[in-house]
């Protein structure tokens, strides 16, 4: 499986100009695709998923998300709804069968649901370091010290 690739604002390490140029062409034929719209709620999504995409989609906008990507957020909303109507169950019957034997169905769906969550999030930009290889600081965001963010003084 090959490495998954950074924004070369992103990446560290020394680059030869020829390779930051190639980069440079990859990201900027990203701009090329059409952006995802939020307003383009798919029909078929429970009433939780559509919550979810009216929650989630004006945030991935940030990112380079496109219309590709429609029907791999339309799985996270999905098995968010499905992960949610699981741990509802969960809550009001509990994990375990009546026998007290065994995990009920609904815990198995809802313990799948979080391992797919993790997997759609991490190819969305959705965890912290998924983000961390598409987000690029901007000149105007400086970096502050403690002592700026906090007031310490140097006598404290």
């Amino acid at each position: 499986m090959a490495r998954p690739r950074k924004l070369n604002a992103t990446k560290k390490g020394h680059r030869t100009k020829e390779e930051l140029e190639q980069s440079e062409l990859r990201e900027n034929s990203l701009e090329q695709f059409n952006k995802i719209d939020v307003n383009n709620i798919p029909d078929d999504l429970p009433e939780d998923g559509k919550k979810e995409w009216l929650r989630v989609v004006p945030l991935l906008e940030q990112l380079p998300i496109a219309e590709l990507d429609y029907d791999r957020v339309k799985r996270y909303c999905q098995v968010v709804a499905a992960t949610d109507e699981a741990y509802r169950h969960i809550m009001q019957h509990g994990s375990i069968n009546e026998d007290g034997t065994k995990r009920t169905p609904q815990y198995f769906n809802y313990m799948d649901g979080l391992k797919e969550l993790k997997s759609l999030c991490g190819s969305l930009g959705m965890t912290i370091d998924s983000r961390m290889k598409l987000v690029t600081p901007t000149e105007n965001q400086t970096r502050k010290s403690v002592y700026d963010e906090f007031g310490v003084d140097d006598d404290d």
